[in-house]
């Protein structure tokens, strides 16, 4: 199709654009646009007979002072729009403008993605596309910026949250003509900030092995990683059930997304609900103004690892049910629900089974939790691995201590290999870098090695243990046969007469495991 737009040049002198509209007049035509520089005049006319048209060029080119008159694709306005309108596309919020009586004027495509439309709702009402609460549209009213606010929309794709930010449009005189809004949403924020902040993440070349075995359940785990299926991670403390569910999660399509990680049972009961699904706002006495979004939100299209899930007290056991069975999550003290895509790694070092039939975990949860079950076995069960593993922690200690130990002598070697390594993995290297503080050679020999050694440390001269060793060694046989009774961390404490949050300080302090 004909462009009928012109630039015109010229030797800058006053009446050249009446001269230039003059002719156009004369030759029967109107003009649609007409933007002047200096020097430079850019005309557009309504379409024309091509012979009415070039007798109009013909005499414009000839008006004295005119040196060249060319055929442009664009108006310099419209070329601007276009690049505007380029770049508004172009950037991951969503963004409308409004007029004053909040009528919408743009919408850019990413806005009619968030909001489920197909067509620029450009002259509707702003309350009939994106329903805000009505203390935000009196903000934007009354021309007051809003930051960062999270508000639940409806669209076509059901309920969504996103981030609303508001900045005023003032005229000449400083009177408010309208607003600007961008909207975002907050899995893709949260998703962001991922991006951001995320450590890094081991794969399952960074497991280091040589048995047969961890072979195996490398490659049963890499094959699991490309479903979206719930995984039980099952083992002792200490055999590395994080650092698998982390290389699942980098081995599985949801590698571009958050990996949250949850320690159940250091995360007291009542903060534990809030901390997973989040809470609205005003909700509690100390909570966040605005409400927060929980774990799970944060974790979504990622995956989430729920360490420790046997230590998960029955009435938040119920709603991680309906996470998994349904696949959206309410925050407390709200009664809409939001969709969550997460998989989800759990990991128990507890017989469950026994804490199912004794009616400390739910049936139905586990069951729906052990879709695929994966046992890491103790250290004591691939002891082949023990070299490579003490290979490893020596050129790890090396670099953190700046030292150059070269390797272990075999009889140091044989101790290592024939201890029965209760802590497994984590113990290991415990005493490797406790051997590596006392190496003062080269090789790491037998009198570096210190296993299991006890926690009060006495000279044979000494009859009696100092007070507070006395009382240390009272709480601790305490708590042992606390835990022994009550067979969780939580029950325990019940015993005892102590907060959760106690119990598993003392706990680390004394290196105690349910085991």
């Amino acid at each position: 199709m004909k462009k009928y737009r012109y630039r015109i040049r010229f030797k800058d002198r006053v009446g050249m654009v009446r001269d230039i509209s003059e002719i156009v007049a004369q030759g029967g035509a109107n003009i649609v646009s007409l933007e002047v520089k200096r020097g430079e005049i850019y005309l557009q006319v309504e379409p024309l007979p091509e012979e009415k048209l070039s007798y109009i060029i013909h005499r414009i080119s000839h008006i004295p002072d005119v040196y060249e008159v060319t055929s442009v694709e664009w108006m310099p306005h419209e070329l601007a729009e276009q690049q505007l309108r380029t770049v508004i596309n172009s950037v991951q919020e969503g963004i409308l403008s409004v007029s004053k009586k909040l009528i919408i004027n743009t919408c850019n495509a990413r806005a009619m993605q968030i909001l489920g439309i197909n067509y620029p709702p450009v002259g509707k009402p702003l309350y009939e596309v994106l329903k805000l609460p009505d203390e935000v549209l009196e903000l934007i009213r009354s021309g007051k910026p809003l930051e960062q606010k999270e508000v639940a929309i409806s669209s076509s794709r059901g309920s969504i949250r996103v981030m609303v930010n508001s900045k005023p449009i003032f005229d000449d005189k400083g009177e408010i003509a309208g607003a600007v809004l961008t909207i975002m949403k907050m899995s893709e924020i949260r998703r962001l900030a991922h991006s951001l902040t995320r450590p890094v993440m081991v794969t399952f070349d960074d497991i280091i092995h040589r048995s047969r075995k961890i072979k195996d359940l490398i490659e049963l785990a890499k094959t699991v990683a490309k479903s979206d299926s719930t995984i039980l991670l099952r083992g002792e403390s200490g055999t590395g059930k994080e650092l698998f569910a982390r290389a699942i999660h980098i081995e599985s399509p949801r590698r571009e997304y958050p990996f949250v990680v949850v320690n159940c049972a250091a995360i007291p009961d009542t903060l534990l609900e809030s901390e997973l699904f989040g809470y609205a706002d005003g909700t509690f006495t100390g909570a966040r103004r605005g409400g927060r979004p929980g774990l799970f939100e944060f974790a979504h299209k990622g995956t989430i690892f729920l360490d420790e899930i046997a230590e998960i007290p029955p009435h938040i056991q119920a709603k991680l049910l309906r996470v998994l069975q349904e696949g959206s999550v309410r925050r407390l003290g709200e009664m809409e629900e939001i969709r969550v895509d997460v998989r989800i790694i759990a990991a128990t070092n507890r017989p469950l089974e026994e804490m199912v039939s004794r009616g400390d975990f739910r049936a139905d949860l586990f069951y729906r939790l052990n879709v695929i079950p994966i046992y890491l076995p103790p250290l004591r069960e691939h002891k082949e691995d023990i070299p490579v593993l003490v290979d490893y922690f020596i050129k790890k200690f090396n670099q953190k201590f700046n030292k150059s130990v070269q390797g272990i002598s075999p009889d140091a070697l044989e101790l290592i290999l024939n201890y029965p390594w209760p802590g497994n993995i984590r113990e290991l290297e415990n005493v490797m870098e406790r051997a590596m503080n006392l190496c003062k050679e080269h090789i790491i020999k037998t009198k570096d090695i210190i296993i299991n050694s006890p926690p009060i440390l006495f000279s044979p001269s000494e009859k009696f243990m100092h007070l507070k060793e006395m009382v240390e060694e009272t709480e601790k046989e305490a708590l042992v046969r606390a835990l022994s009774q009550g067979g969780s961390a939580r029950k325990a404490a019940k015993i005892l007469g102590v907060s959760h949050t106690t119990v598993i300080k003392k706990m680390k302090k004394y290196g105690i495991t349910l085991e």
